[in-house]
């Protein structure tokens, strides 16, 4: 077919049922050149390998030409801000760096699993700039650590020397406890290097609340209800920053907060009210679950829903060598191992869209005049979209019928 671009051919059976796929997005060099056109050879098994029975069979295709693709936007992911960014889908511990000098903002350290089931350590500043990436091995992971801390139905018993343990005072819904260790260095208050920070679900909402290891009360962050709610928290050696992972329905958020200022209890007796803190929030990044279309169509931020269609026709170009006949063809949307690509209603491949490995799912649907074709696709941690011109700027032809004979 006189198109430049590249060339997809099928054998199909007599129902027009595809059997193989002979040669997928293939150039002129793919195959061989005869006196009159291009040839190729089919070894008469189907895709899985298997010989056809015989039979009369059809060699058909498309050569598919230049066609628009446009990456749009990343929608659902904090974590990814570029190209080679790692596609963060869930993040597993956080910590703080403590820097050396004095003054210096720590560094927080987060370990995450991407889509592709890695395991990656993050580094980010006090204002949330990514500052390095970098792939974990199994052998690099941690080994867990004796706990200091633990909770018991909803208590929390802090383990001291030769075994004694004491409990926290006032706390009866627990549902995480934090212990930090620091060593305090001269001009750094000791009192806070070690402390035990603790989650509790109360009747009146979600705390988060530090205490010495004394049993001391000092600092509480209440908790927004319509907001994602914190499973885990760290904190800074002088206390002044915590880090929160929190989970909400389809979706977790980690955010770094800042302590603003202390209200002292007002008055100098046990029933004075306790310490409130006022925190403010420096950075955050959410991860929007993003394992099925359905979970994500309306929270894309895009003006108008996208409405997902199964087929998309297209009117193609003429072929001289069929007579100029006027061509239909009802492409689909469809993802492999390698990415997604649009097909034909047979299943015939025809153009890459994407080479994105790990796709849970990609749908299409048609936008502005029609002759745009949106195509949203997801790997569970991130969902990208593209638009897709020129569908048109293809050609059908047909190599023929052929009789197999079998083996």
């Amino acid at each position: 077919p006189p198109v430049e671009g590249t060339l997809s051919l099928g054998i199909f059976d007599k129902a027009g049922k595809l059997v193989r796929t002979l040669h997928r997005e293939a150039t002129a060099e793919d195959l061989t050149v005869a006196l009159n056109g291009l040839t190729t050879h089919w070894d008469g098994n189907n895709d899985a390998g298997q010989p056809v029975p015989k039979g009369n069979y059809s060699a058909r295709g498309y050569a598919v030409g230049e066609i628009d693709i446009e990456g749009v936007a990343l929608h659902g992911n904090d974590w990814i801000t570029s190209e080679d960014a790692p596609h963060v889908r869930k993040v597993l511990s956080m910590a703080f760096i403590q820097p050396e000098a004095d003054g210096a903002a720590a560094i927080c350290r987060f370990r995450a699993e991407t889509a592709a089931g890695e395991t990656v350590v993050l580094e980010l500043d006090s204002a949330g700039e990514l500052l390095r990436t970098e792939a974990v091995t199994e052998a690099a992971k941690p080994v867990g650590e004796a706990p200091t801390v633990s909770i018991r139905e909803g208590r929390v018993f802090i383990l001291g020397e030769g075994g004694a343990e004491t409990e926290v005072p006032g706390v009866t819904s627990a549902t995480y406890a934090f212990r930090l260790f620091g060593s305090a260095r001269e001009g750094r208050p000791r009192v806070n290097s070690q402390s035990v920070w603790v989650i509790e679900k109360t009747a009146t909402g979600t705390e988060v609340k530090q205490f010495l290891t004394t049993g001391e009360f000092r600092r509480r962050l209440k908790v927004d209800p319509a907001e994602p709610q914190p499973v885990a928290v760290t904190a800074s050696l002088d206390a002044n920053q915590i880090l929160l992972l929190e989970e909400g329905p389809g979706e977790q958020r980690v955010r770094l907060l800042s302590l603003e200022a202390v209200e002292p209890n007002a008055a100098e007796n046990a029933e004075a009210p306790p310490v409130q803190s006022t925190w403010k929030t420096v950075f955050s990044r959410s991860i929007m679950a993003s394992g099925d279309f359905a979970a994500v169509a309306g929270k894309l931020g895009r003006p108008e829903p996208l409405k997902p269609e199964l087929k998309h026709t297209v009117r193609l170009l003429p072929n001289p060598l069929l007579k100029d006949e006027s061509t239909a063809l009802e492409l689909q949307i469809s993802t492999d191992s390698a990415g997604a690509f649009l097909r034909t209603h047979e299943g015939l491949p025809l153009a890459t869209i994407t080479e994105a490995p790990n796709l849970k799912w990609a749908v299409m649907g048609r936008e502005g005049s029609g002759k745009i074709l949106t195509i949203l696709q997801s790997d569970g941690a991130v969902v990208e979209e593209f638009r897709v011109r020129k569908l048109a700027n293809m050609m059908a032809f047909d190599a023929g019928d052929y009789e197999w004979a079998g083996r």
